[in-house]
């Protein structure tokens, strides 16, 4: 009795990890589907290539949305002076 009820938890875990993943793949697939790219690259890669692709198109979107980088927008640094010399 106490083997069954131990198969049955496992079954139960197996049955919900499972269900997890595929429900991650979904997801996964669906965000693959929002990328830019051809459906034929798309559908061929694998979760932390997705994660990367995103990733880097997000930042690409966001850097055209706004124009330069923050660090550039403040115009070019002040010219400083070492020890009487003028770097530029």
């Amino acid at each position: 009795m106490i083997f069954s009820i131990l198969e049955l938890r496992k079954e139960k875990s197996r049955d919900a990890a499972r269900s997890r993943r595929g429900k991650e793949n979904f997801e996964f697939y669906e965000l693959a589907k929002m990328l830019p790219l051809p459906a034929a690259i798309t559908s061929q890669l694998d979760k932390a290539s997705i994660i990367r692709l995103t990733i880097s198109y997000l930042k690409l979107r966001d850097f055209s949305g706004h124009g330069d980088p923050p660090w550039s927008r403040d115009g070019p640094p002040p010219n400083k002076t070492v020890k009487g010399r003028r770097i530029v």
